[in-house]
């Protein structure tokens, strides 16, 4: 294997490996309720959410819900597509390069579309609520990482 397709095979495979969303660190997503954060009764209290509000949230992620499915499948799509081409017996590196474009492309417009429906989501919002939520957000970020710390210290040591 040549040094350039080694080159564009690693550059590829680590295209791969799933990256952080437009929006992964954002307090819209994660273990908050499968990013449903208004329907967790405590997050709820806390923030004071009106039944409007719920109301507002649920519309807005009803809308956008078929449309984000479908623009992951496409990412999943284009990632096999690469997938496909990188265990061929043959590798073409502009091809590649063009497929890892394509694959790209496809996660932008995944993360565009999960913003626009978080900047929605957003002004359903005052400006307390948003403040509270990304201190709520900030706690179980700091749970998990002291959860994750608990569980590195219980596994053993290699030998």
């Amino acid at each position: 294997m040549t040094h350039q397709a080694f080159t564009t095979l690693l550059l590829a495979a680590s295209l791969l490996v799933p990256g952080a969303s437009a929006l992964g660190g954002s307090h819209w997503r994660g273990a908050m309720h499968n990013g449903k954060f208004w329907k967790k009764s405590d997050v709820r209290k806390e923030l004071h959410l009106t039944d409007d509000e719920v109301r507002n949230f649920d519309r807005i992620f009803a809308r956008d819900q078929n449309k984000l499915k479908d623009l992951k499948a496409d990412v999943e799509k284009r990632r096999e597509d690469l997938d496909a081409m990188l265990v061929a017996d043959t590798v073409d590196d502009k091809q590649v390069l063009d497929q890892v474009d394509v694959l790209e492309q496809a996660r932008a417009r995944l993360g565009k579309a999960r913003a626009m429906m978080v900047l929605e989501m957003r002004s359903v919002l005052t400006p307390e609520q948003r403040t509270k939520l990304a201190q709520l957000r900030a706690e179980r970020r700091e749970h998990e990482r002291r959860k994750g710390q608990r569980e590195d210290a219980r596994e053993p040591s290699p030998s």
